[in-house]
């Protein structure tokens, strides 16, 4: 059931991640070149893939050149 329910879910592949005090911070790209971040307490893990429900972007939207996470949008983030 559980594998029904992921199948109609986007997923996004962790690309950066950085512990900030108490907190790991996670960024994930997409398949349809969007950014995701999520963060956890430090002593948990970042799973290797976020599933995501929301809508996939049109293929004419998708930009995997300008959407990559960036030193700028990192700091950013994590106040650095």
């Amino acid at each position: 059931m559980i594998e029904l329910v992921m199948a109609g879910m986007m997923s996004c592949q962790i690309v950066y991640k950085e512990i900030v005090k108490e907190d790991l911070m996670c960024f994930y790209t997409c398949k349809d070149s969007t950014r995701e971040f999520a963060s956890t307490l430090k002593q948990f893990q970042c799973p290797k893939i976020l599933y995501v429900d929301r809508p996939v972007l049109p293929f004419k939207e998708r930009d995997f050149k300008k959407n990559k996470w960036t030193k700028e949008a990192i700091g950013k983030i994590t106040n650095k």
